[in-house]
């Protein structure tokens, strides 16, 4: 039987997700529920029942909101993405010191995306994503994708304001991402201690090393 997320189309999330449904009051109570059970107890080992008995809503409503547990989690990857995202960089579009600003987003990056429940539903979305491919689109779509733009944003008004020289600020975005990262994220997804004695001067290294190469020219810093 081809599942709900499945059937969607390539990039689409599910309806309840894309369409403002997650206002609703039951349907913010499926999915406060819902991010329970699977933050604890993974996708494969969830299940429709226990979901619906953390919401205290019965098997009918919860079916009637979401055709199954595919859509429910690729609704809730959507509502969690969103959240996430909405925190990076928030004081960083207009803050002076461009090397302030891109630390903070740094340090919003790896905070969101290296610990705690960003974490765990990355673990769970790579896990599943062999299983349902569109799981890892939806994903893509609604977490890092909008990350990247969001940097990109940042990094864009930066260069208009003369603080970085860029062509390209999503590319640009790309390989900060890929700078400030570094391994942390890799041993974290693993369980395992980064190999980093110091991951804050890792990170404020990174950020000067993308400095240095769009960075403004050393006569207009000084």
């Amino acid at each position: 039987m081809t599942s709900h997320v499945q059937m969607t189309r390539v990039g689409t999330a599910p309806r309840h997700a894309a369409n403002g449904d997650s206002g609703n009051v039951k349907v913010r109570q499926i999915l406060a529920a819902a991010r329970k059970v699977f933050m604890k107890e993974g996708y494969g080992a969830a299940s429709m029942d226990a979901i619906a008995r953390q919401a205290a809503v019965s098997k009918a409503t919860l079916y009637a909101h979401f055709g199954g547990k595919d859509a429910l989690f690729a609704a809730l990857i959507v509502m969690e993405c969103r959240h996430l995202s909405d925190q990076i960089g928030r004081g960083a579009l207009y803050a002076p010191d461009i090397r302030e600003a891109l630390l903070q987003v740094a340090k919003d990056f790896n905070n969101l995306l290296c610990s705690g429940e960003g974490l765990t539903m990355y673990r769970i979305v790579v896990a599943e994503a062999p299983r349902f491919p569109e799981l890892g689109r939806i994903f893509y779509d609604s977490g890092p994708n909008v990350m990247i733009s969001r940097i990109a944003d940042i990094l864009r008004r930066a260069t208009e304001r003369r603080l970085l020289k860029l062509r390209d600020p999503r590319s640009a975005a790309i390989q900060f991402i890929s700078l400030i990262r570094g391994e942390l994220h890799l041993t974290r997804v693993l369980g395992l201690k980064s190999a980093s004695k110091n991951s804050d001067e890792y990170v404020e290294a990174s950020v000067d090393l993308f400095l240095a190469g769009y960075g403004p020219d050393k006569k207009k810093r000084k």
